[in-house]
């Protein structure tokens, strides 16, 4: 077992207390935590509300979404730091990051700082309400924030120091993107700068686990460019275009999500595809169909 391994004291007497304080049905409420904050169920939210809701509120939380993934995965492969239950034998590990599989085997279960699940639940509360300087959301979103956090250092699975970590990545890429995405009046330019610094970062990084999420900001980069030139489809006129686009967004996330890698083989370059396609495909070339299916259309 090859990795870093630093913390400070009272991270471990955190972890201890939780583990020895927290009733059962609470680990079992942060294992549900740890299976909806993910990166397919957050990806298909703000892909659902960039189609059928608000197309600006989705492509600020795709993007920064995607910028956060590709900042916190290539630190995490580069510090390499150990999970708390592989340095600590008396911290148990309550809800594996993926299950039936060898909890020591860091290529499979990924390593710790920063913390996917705290960088994703920031974007998840916290991107929109910042988005549209909301500032009572930004404090009912910050409550969220800390409960993932104390659900992946109560399970087990990271340090505090991982969660506030993956807290900040997100916040400052968050804050950043607020102060400009708006601003810029050819976003290509933003979305090719996102692509270049993605990719340079693979002949540094050829970890599986950042190269998915780089795939992912590709689709959705060139999602966006596409849509932008030859698509600008707008927001949904009525409840029932917003619910019938939706509809048709869920069933080709499960094709293209579920389907295809079961007769490609699931495979981590048959996920990467996947990764890029499923993006490319619901941002891009999808909502040609809106001028069919809309009423308004």
């Amino acid at each position: 077992m090859f990795g870093t391994v630093f913390y400070f004291p009272w991270e471990v007497s955190l972890i201890l207390f939780l583990q020895s304080s927290l009733p059962d049905f609470v680990f079992g409420v942060f294992g549900v935590i740890a299976d909806v904050v993910s990166k397919n169920v957050l990806a298909l939210l703000f892909i659902s509300i960039y189609l059928a809701y608000n197309k600006d509120w989705g492509k600020f939380t795709l993007l920064s979404l995607g910028v956060a993934g590709v900042c916190c995965e290539f630190i995490k492969v580069s510090v390499a730091r150990l999970r708390p239950y592989a340095v600590m034998d008396n911290i148990k590990c309550i809800y594996a990051p993926t299950a039936d599989q060898n909890l020591f085997d860091f290529k499979i279960q990924g390593y710790s700082f920063p913390s996917g699940h705290a960088m994703m639940a920031t974007n998840l509360f916290l991107a929109i309400p910042i988005y549209i300087r909301n500032i009572l959301y930004v404090s009912i979103g910050l409550i969220g924030v800390l409960i993932v956090a104390l659900s992946r250092v109560g399970l087990g699975v990271h340090f505090p120091t991982d969660t506030i970590a993956g807290f900040i990545i997100a916040l400052v890429i968050i804050l950043i993107l607020s102060r400009i995405y708006d601003k810029i009046e050819n976003r290509a330019y933003l979305y090719l700068t996102i692509i270049a610094l993605s990719l340079i970062g693979v002949l540094f990084c050829q970890d599986m686990s950042y190269i998915k999420y780089v795939a992912l900001v590709l689709g959705i980069s060139l999602g966006f460019l596409v849509e932008e030139k030859y698509v600008n489809f707008e927001n949904p006129k009525s409840r029932r275009d917003a619910i019938v686009r939706l509809v048709g967004a869920l069933v080709l996330f499960v094709l293209l999500f579920g389907l295809f890698p079961k007769f490609a083989g699931n495979t981590d370059i048959v996920k990467c595809i996947v990764h890029f396609l499923c993006t490319f495909i619901m941002l891009a070339i999808y909502p040609l169909a809106f001028k069919k299916i809309d009423v308004d259309g």
